[in-house]
């Protein structure tokens, strides 16, 4: 009969994990799976990413991304693009971080015929983003299979944006 203090059971309240984190290679794997299969381009965040689900849980049943981390993670990746549609909202204020992939913005210098240099807007260090007084803000991103270059592949250039 075990005693009150034993650790050989289970404790009670301890529940299973209800999602592991899938990491960084099984996310980038998945994502060139997934724009070479049959569909070759997405046209929202929402849709890759369950699509991308799809093909991660077959290996991994629990496995799990969120949209932020899974654009930084694709921004950089080989054979995927970004693609990002923008509205601009007249006086908000400026971001410090990127909207797209969180990474910091620097200045849009321009250089006056006085010889003064102006701050026209901010470009990120990392993606294609910039803003400008009239700030951008990034309202559906998509996801299309991308060239040797980093340019969406032939068949998808002539694509239709929804």
């Amino acid at each position: 009969m075990p005693e009150k203090g034993d650790t050989d059971a289970p404790p009670r309240n301890a529940a299973a994990p209800r999602f592991r984190r899938a990491s960084t290679e099984q996310i980038q794997r998945a994502a060139r799976r997934v724009v070479r299969g049959g569909r070759a381009s997405y046209a929202s965040q929402a849709a890759f990413r369950a699509a991308l689900l799809d093909v991660i849980r077959r290996d991994e049943p629990l496995a799990a991304v969120g949209g932020a981390r899974l654009r930084r993670i694709l921004v950089e990746t080989p054979g995927i693009r970004l693609t990002v549609r923008y509205r601009e909202r007249p006086k908000t204020p400026s971001p410090t971080d990127c909207p797209v992939c969180g990474a910091p913005l620097r200045p849009i210098r321009n250089r006056t015929l006085s010889g003064e240099t102006v701050v026209l807007g901010q470009r990120c260090t990392r993606c294609e983003y910039w803003t400008h007084a009239a700030r951008r803000v990034p309202v559906r991103y998509g996801f299309v299979q991308a060239g040797i270059d980093g340019r969406p592949s032939a068949r998808d250039r002539g694509a239709p944006r929804s």
